[in-house]
């Protein structure tokens, strides 16, 4: 007997799925900046200093004196020699007037008048001290003046350079599906 016998026979269909991943390309151009600096202008005054040298004592040990300070001096060294010679005739004077004491006074002062008072040799040095010689300095004056001035900055902001690729997805058929039908007719022999 004849046995009809339906084969089925199926592929599933199978999809590919391709992706493309997005590209974004962010370039920072630094800005363009332009600084400039005025130079500060800068003053300086300054004052000449003065050396004051004052050797009037020194010249008078030397004996060079203004003619009005020597004047003077020699106006009180006078005085003083005619109080001197004063007080020299006054004891002599009363040295006289004691005759009755029997000193010989005429000759004691006829012979401490005839001999000349002993000098004594002497090295001096001219000034006769270094103190003499006086100084007064008065410094300079310094005086700096900076006139500052702020920089000038100039910047512009370059804008960021941006590229964007899109990502991508493309979903394809790979494989189709099919589906087969076959019919077959078998015998069977065991009837």
């Amino acid at each position: 007997m004849q046995l009809p016998s339906l084969e089925i026979t199926s592929q599933f269909g199978k999809i590919g799925i391709r992706s493309y991943d997005a590209v974004l390309e962010i370039r920072q151009p630094p800005a363009d900046m332009k600084i400039r600096q005025p130079l500060p202008d800068v003053t300086i005054t300054k004052t000449n200093s003065k050396l004051e040298i004052d050797q009037s004592e020194a010249f008078a040990d030397a004996n060079l004196k203004p003619l009005h300070r020597w004047i003077k001096e020699r106006a009180q060294q006078a005085k003083q020699v005619v109080l001197q010679d004063i007080a020299q005739e006054a004891r002599e004077g009363s040295r006289l007037m004691k005759i009755e004491s029997k000193t010989n006074a005429i000759a004691q002062i006829a012979k401490e008048q005839s001999e000349p008072a002993y000098k004594q040799p002497n090295i001096a040095f001219i000034p006769e001290s270094p103190l003499k010689v006086k100084f007064h300095y008065t410094p300079s004056k310094i005086s700096i003046h900076v006139g500052e001035y702020e920089p000038k900055i100039a910047v512009k902001v370059n804008k960021p350079i941006i590229k964007y690729r899109p990502g991508d997805v493309q979903v394809y058929l790979r494989q189709k599906p099919s589906i087969e039908f076959s019919a077959r007719t078998t015998y069977d022999r065991t009837i």
